[in-house]
């Protein structure tokens, strides 16, 4: 009986050290490839978990993310230069070595650590600073993006409840905002615009936190598990029909429009071409809108503290200003369409109050839009040719060397 308990014994170790020698090899090719690491995690992984002060945060399990959540090959010690900023700094659309925090370390040779996401604003990099401080940089680097921050902005503190201190304390404003969300609630009518038109489902329009189980740690935690639930998804998922054609990426831009034409317009000038989103850009720019109004001075105000708290600590803060795509082209459509031509009037608006603050306040801030308008002089469009208003990789090279000379003239 002794001898088959010790049997038994053996054999279950040798099974938990197989596992274990498996497990730790997979880990280790994950961290050497990202491909690898997209292979082996489950394709229901989520990017964003739940969070009490950010509403979200990027998921540590996600591919191409570090043990913090962000998009960074590793979590340093120290890092010289921090980038916070939303999704046109964190790369959506390109390469993780494609995004410009990456190329500007690859200019550099100086560490860089982002710390952005999608849907991340000022008041959320506010939200943030205390991590980006325990990095001991430099330099702080906050991208600043007019397609969507104002509205991030005013979510985070009035929907979120994060730094009241930031709030108008006009009466009047208060009261016009209180009746412009009773109207519409902002986050509903950005969504709605994001989503052209499509019913918005509250249930799942916000993140919410999964029990803890089992399985939802081997989802977090094992490659294997990552690896089995991949190899089902495979070959389980449908085939595509060979009878249908590929299609090139401007004929999917072009019938997407298409089924679309209330929010999207599609814009063919000599080599460049694309498909605008202007309403949607729009209503998340329209200074009309006293809550957007709102999130504009939020996002000022939030600047404004963290280039006080760099201050004090002696660490150089930079502001660097994100156009939306439909002002990179603006001087190339010579006739616009009503929207648009709001949009543009709106965002130069938001720019010159920008500008104007930044100076009084003598913050040290870049201006993107000239070297964005210089990649299509020079012949490269730095955007995709589909709806997508993230810049492609020749879009967040001209970003990161903009950053890169500026840095090393100073």
């Amino acid at each position: 009986m002794n001898l088959k308990k010790s049997q038994a014994f053996v054999v279950i170790a040798f099974v938990f050290l197989v596992v274990g020698f498996l497990e730790l090899t997979l880990s280790l090719l994950a961290l050497a490839s990202t491909r690898v690491d997209w292979l082996l995690t489950p394709p229901s992984t989520p990017q964003i978990v739940p969070d009490a002060r950010l509403g979200y945060r990027p998921n540590p399990a996600y591919p191409g993310h570090d043990r913090k959540g962000f998009r960074n090959p590793k979590v340093p010690a120290r890092a010289h230069i921090v980038a916070l900023g939303d999704s046109q700094t964190y790369g959506t659309g390109v390469r993780a070595a494609a995004a410009w925090p990456r190329q500007l370390e690859s200019l550099t040779g100086k560490t860089v650590y982002s710390m952005a996401h999608g849907g991340y604003g000022p008041a959320d990099s506010l939200v943030l600073w205390d991590e980006a401080l325990a990095l001991s940089p430099t330099v702080v680097v906050e991208a600043f993006y007019a397609g969507n921050d104002l509205f991030d902005s005013f979510d985070c503190i009035y929907n979120r409840g994060q730094f009241p201190e930031l709030k108008s304390s006009d009466p009047q404003l208060q009261a016009s905002l209180r009746d412009a969300e009773q109207s519409e609630p902002i986050q509903q009518r950005v969504v709605r615009m994001f989503r052209m038109g499509a019913a918005v489902d509250e249930e799942t329009a916000t993140v919410t936190p999964d029990g803890v189980s089992l399985w939802r740690l081997l989802s977090q935690h094992s490659k294997i598990y990552g690896l089995l639930v991949r190899a089902w998804y495979e070959l389980t998922r449908p085939a595509k029909k060979s009878s249908e054609p590929p299609q090139d990426e401007w004929t999917k831009a072009t019938a997407f429009a298409e089924l679309h034409p209330a929010y999207c317009q599609v814009f063919a000038s000599g080599q460049f071409k694309t498909v605008f989103t202007s309403e949607y850009r729009l209503a998340a720019l329209d200074l009309g809108d006293p809550r957007i109004a709102e999130g504009l001075q939020i996002s000022l105000r939030a600047m404004q503290q963290m280039h006080e708290f760099a201050t004090r600590r002696g660490i150089r803060f930079l502001v660097v200003l994100i156009p939306t795509k439909e002002a990179v082209f603006r001087q190339l459509w010579q006739d616009p369409s009503v929207s648009y031509r709001a949009l543009a009037e709106n965002e130069e608006r938001v720019w010159r109050i920008t500008k104007d603050f930044l100076e009084r306040n003598r913050i040290e801030y870049l201006d993107s839009l000239p070297v964005l308008r210089e990649q299509l002089a020079a012949g490269v469009q730095p955007y995709r040719v589909s709806h997508d208003g993230h810049p492609n990789e020749p879009g967040h090279k001209a970003i990161a060397r903009l950053v890169a000379a500026h840095l090393e003239s100073k």
